[in-house]
């Protein structure tokens, strides 16, 4: 019996760990990109456009863009940082939160969180 609770605690917190990982590649909502955000260091992450769905040689130019920086984990599947739209040129304030093992929510803002906008992401999976 002890066998079994120690194997169901292991599972359900590989399984936790892995549901609270901004690390991989996100499709944007709508499909419109693919970003890919990795660790750089002291606890931070970084995102880079790796794929756009528009091809056209303007867009293309931003492939390897920096669009996230300085995120930071500030709670349990949440983090904050700083969000850059390659296409308008600016930079906004941005909180992710981590909404399934494959899905996040990443809200941008200027100023206070309630005057922004909030996409919906999906993970990539490997198969």
């Amino acid at each position: 019996m002890k066998v079994i609770f120690g194997f169901l605690f292991v599972f359900f917190s590989i399984s936790s760990v892995c549901a609270q990982k901004v690390e991989g590649t996100w499709l944007t909502q709508g499909g419109a990109a693919k970003v890919q955000i990795y660790k750089i260091d002291n606890g931070l992450y970084e995102g880079k456009l790796i794929w756009t769905k528009d091809q056209s040689e303007k867009i293309q130019q931003t492939h390897g863009s920096t669009v996230i920086r300085r995120l930071k984990k500030v709670e349990d599947k949440k983090y904050e940082g700083i969000a850059y739209d390659p296409e308008r040129k600016k930079e906004f304030s941005c909180t992710v939160t981590i909404t399934g093992e494959n899905s996040l929510d990443l809200r941008g803002y200027i100023g206070i969180s309630l005057l922004g906008k909030t996409e919906k992401w999906t993970r990539i999976t490997q198969k």
